[in-house]
């Protein structure tokens, strides 16, 4: 294979380019190389979250938050004028926007205080273009301005929440499946899905003491909650562990459903049986007086 053959006897690089897209790529890992140097962690070549075939090409994670980094190859006149980006003078609001929903998946894998962070940047490849802001939800920016664009970023996260993001995004978007992602369906469940089940803990062992508080503890607080306030101090049995938001955090609770759990009497009638009574007490009545009216006309005739 040409990939295979020395760097001395790599004359004809525009056969590569061509078989392997490599000349593209070079620039964008270029400039993503110089942030890894200042700092960054770079992911490559990731799962989209609630896509089975979708990738994401970059995820960037440093003092400037997570940036979505995707690179677009075009040939011939490109321009980001009057905040749209445009190609030949066609405006590509699209392209841009494709990269603006591939970072809003990543962000909702993300805890709430993470959220904010995520940004949604275009590559240029071959181009020099200041970073600018375009319509559809992303900066543009060109490859080589792009390391000076993630060092300029003003700093929402410390070095533990840049070890901590890139960690769990590592885990869960370069896995072997794509991770799923919440949709409309998940918000509009009964609020008892969002509840924990005590059933997922499994059975408890013989002569295990029950719920309650502990022996050692003075102030009320149970042996779950001893570990989980243990397991996530840096340092206390192995390193921290990034927190997930629940479902529920994520989706929230839908404005027809509430706090209570699901077995609350209601002493409201469904609307929906008032309707269907309704219904058929004027299907009743239009009935009869269909009836009368034949036996009416019945008569009429016969004298």
């Amino acid at each position: 294979m040409p990939s295979a053959r020395p760097e001395a006897d790599r004359s004809d690089d525009w056969f590569d380019a061509w078989l392997t897209d490599a000349a593209d790529l070079a620039g964008t890992r270029q400039a993503l190389a110089a942030a890894e140097a200042a700092g960054w962690t770079v992911l490559r070549d990731l799962h989209r979250p609630g896509s089975t075939d979708a990738t994401v090409e970059h995820v960037a994670v440093g003092h400037g938050g997570v940036v979505v980094v995707e690179t677009l190859r075009w040939t011939g006149e490109v321009t980001a004028q009057d905040g749209t980006l445009r190609h030949r003078g066609y405006g590509r609001t699209a392209d841009v926007a494709a990269v603006a929903d591939a970072a809003g998946a990543v962000t909702a894998l993300l805890a709430p205080a993470h959220r904010r962070a995520v940004r949604a940047v275009v590559s240029l490849a071959g181009r020099d273009l200041d970073p600018a802001a375009v319509r559809g939800g992303a900066t543009v920016v060109g490859e080589p301005q792009l390391a000076a664009h993630l060092a300029a970023l003003e700093t929402v996260f410390s070095a533990d929440d840049v070890a901590l993001v890139a960690q769990y995004l590592a885990a869960e978007l370069g896995g072997p499946a794509s991770p799923e992602q919440l949709t409309v369906d998940d918000v509009f469940r009964p609020p008892a899905v969002w509840q924990p089940d005590a059933r997922a803990a499994g059975p408890r062992e013989p002569g295990a003491p029950p719920d309650g508080p502990t022996a050692g503890s003075t102030d009320g607080s149970t042996d779950g909650e001893v570990a989980a306030a243990t397991d996530d101090r840096p340092g206390a049995g192995g390193p921290p562990r990034y927190t997930q938001p629940a479902n529920r955090e994520v989706g929230g609770l839908h404005a027809g459903q509430h706090e209570d759990g699901p077995d609350r009497p209601s002493t409201a009638a469904p609307r929906g049986a008032v309707g269907d009574g309704l219904l058929r007490v004027g299907l009743l009545v239009l009935g009869l007086l269909t009836v009368g009216n034949v036996l009416l006309a019945w008569l009429d005739a016969a004298h």
